[in-house]
């Protein structure tokens, strides 16, 4: 029974200990929530559904590719006020489904609000560790990266307390 245990706790532990798996769990998160997201939005109206999801998922790929401070200001703002229109979507299909179906809307919608930020973030590392990676390149002065995450955290912890706060509205007051 002990050397199982122990056989046990030295598999498991390294695991657990690791810094990937919680970086991979993120980009599992988002990016399902996404393809959920974007698979429902696609089919409810294609035209729509894709202006909303392609600039999210532009401002990730651009980030990745030049940096936080590399997105053109007009840009980053679209695809902050373009996550309004998931929020927008939920109630706007409320008396068409079921309940069930809304709170499973809602949690993907939560989950894709929480973990944009983090991809945000990571994305701006991936492209900091591959563009600075030799000591002789000195790091830039970062002047708009850490304030635009900022934005982005802000906004999106406040359009999710909306989301929340509605849809418990909508429950108590049974519109």
């Amino acid at each position: 029974m002990v050397v199982l245990a122990r056989r046990i706790r030295t598999a498991i532990f390294p695991v657990l200990l690791d810094d990937s798996w919680p970086r991979l769990l993120v980009y599992a998160l988002f990016w399902l929530s996404t393809a959920v997201l974007a698979a429902v939005l696609l089919i409810a109206d294609p035209v729509f559904g894709s202006f909303v999801v392609g600039i999210p998922l532009l401002l990730v790929v651009l980030v990745r590719e030049r940096g936080l401070d590399g997105i053109p200001a007009v840009l980053f703002g679209a695809a902050i006020g373009s996550s309004l229109v998931f929020s927008i979507f939920l109630g706007q299909y409320r008396g068409v489904f079921e309940d069930g179906v809304l709170v499973a809307g809602l949690v993907v919608f939560l989950v894709w609000v929480g973990t944009y930020p983090v991809m945000l973030r990571q994305m701006d590392r991936q492209y900091l560790r591959e563009r600075f990676a030799r000591a002789e390149d000195a790091l830039p002065a970062r002047t708009h990266s850490m304030a635009r995450l900022y934005v982005v955290r802000v906004w999106m912890t406040l359009l999710a307390a909306t989301v929340l706060a509605v849809s418990i509205a909508r429950a108590v007051i049974g519109a």
